[in-house]
């Protein structure tokens, strides 16, 4: 499959860009570590430079990120100039500040949706913040995004607090108009490397999987889209990842392939989540836009080497035997690298977990 896609070629097709660092939560779950601006941040300027770069090299969707981006004094004029450019833009808030101006804004600059973090019901929602009142605040913004009629998605990291709960909250954001739904796993990296008992556990994977299969096949609104850290493999891979195309499975990590982060200083990763400074790591950095271009970063032949120069002899353990280790290529890097440090060797693995379970034949 990787050799698929060197054929078609490399092109960012879609980003995260964290417009800032800057945060008016400091969450427990935060992989970046969000809270106080990174020094020196992109100035409208250059983060313009920057966007229209990314066009040229072929981008067709963008989620504006933080910290909290609309804390950026120019969130939502990058968004309309790349609405304006024919990218497909939409932004993910954690709500706090959010008001009906924000969502009007929104909408007058043609974004596609505003999701919300919604990390359970009230109670684990808050916890995870360290703030009560939180999960009021996203209510709040729901509100005000229907009135101006900006369409809704909401983002669930799953961790020990919310996994029992996520049919019922999917009963629940449909009653709030939420149109999708994106749900993921927590990794041990960032905040959450400091709270490692809010970290689910490899045989959660046993309960949360066949959950989240069952809610697809329902058909019923929020549209469930399933993170990157979710499978691989199994009876339930075609529930997880159908969207009505050919290809209904995981086609391995695309950091640097297909997908790029940029920090908010101009760093350039394959991933956002993939860590950096703030994690004491450098080694997924490949370069500073205001050092290179994007295109030169980009084009670089020796450039995001972890995926674009793989070979499955660098898989080690159970990865490492699997037969589908080829397309598959060790699953989501930022789960490998958070959970045992090495990319080649992945504990949250469905088709893992039940094999060593006794429940499925390797």
């Amino acid at each position: 499959m990787l050799s698929l896609i060197q054929k078609l070629g490399y092109f960012p097709r879609t980003a995260v860009w964290e417009l800032t660092l800057g945060c008016n939560l400091c969450c427990r779950h935060c992989g970046s570590r969000a809270g106080r601006p990174r020094d020196r941040e992109l100035t409208e300027e250059e983060a313009f430079r920057l966007a229209d770069e990314l066009v040229d090299l072929g981008l067709e969707r963008i989620t504006l990120s933080g910290g909290e981006p609309t804390m950026s004094p120019y969130w939502v004029e990058l968004g309309a100039r790349l609405v304006q450019a024919g990218v497909k833009v939409n932004l993910i808030s954690n709500g706090m500040g959010w008001s009906g101006d924000h969502a009007r804004r929104a909408k007058d600059a043609g974004f596609e949706s505003a999701a919300f973090s919604v990390d359970g019901f009230a109670g684990a929602h808050d916890y995870i913040r360290d703030v009560a009142g939180a999960f009021d605040h996203v209510l709040g913004a729901f509100a005000a995004c229907r009135a101006a009629g900006l369409p809704v998605g909401v983002v669930t990291t799953v961790y020990r607090h919310n996994l029992k709960d996520l049919r019922a909250l999917r009963g629940f954001l449909r009653e709030q108009g939420v149109r999708s739904w994106q749900v993921q796993i927590g990794n041990p990296a960032g905040n959450m490397k400091d709270h490692p008992d809010l970290v689910i556990v490899p045989r959660d994977l046993l309960e949360i999987v066949p959950e989240l299969a069952a809610l697809r096949r329902e058909a019923e609104k929020p549209d469930i889209y399933i993170g990157d850290n979710v499978g691989y493999f199994g009876p339930y891979e075609k529930d997880l990842r159908d969207t009505g195309r050919e290809i209904d499975f995981w086609l391995g990590c695309r950091a640097g392939l297909q997908v790029i982060g940029i920090e908010s200083d101009g760093g350039i990763k394959g991933c956002l989540s993939l860590p950096s400074e703030l994690n004491q790591e450098d080694r997924f950095l490949e370069g500073n836009v205001r050092e290179r271009s994007l295109t030169d970063i980009w084009c670089d032949p020796d450039a995001f080497a972890y995926n674009r120069q793989f070979t499955v002899a660098r898989l080690s353990g159970f990865c490492g035997t699997c037969k589908y280790n080829e397309v598959c290529r060790g699953g989501c890097l930022w789960t490998s690298f958070s959970h045992s440090g090495d990319r080649y060797e992945n504990p949250f693995c469905y088709y893992r977990v039940a094999v060593e379970a006794g429940l499925l034949e390797p």
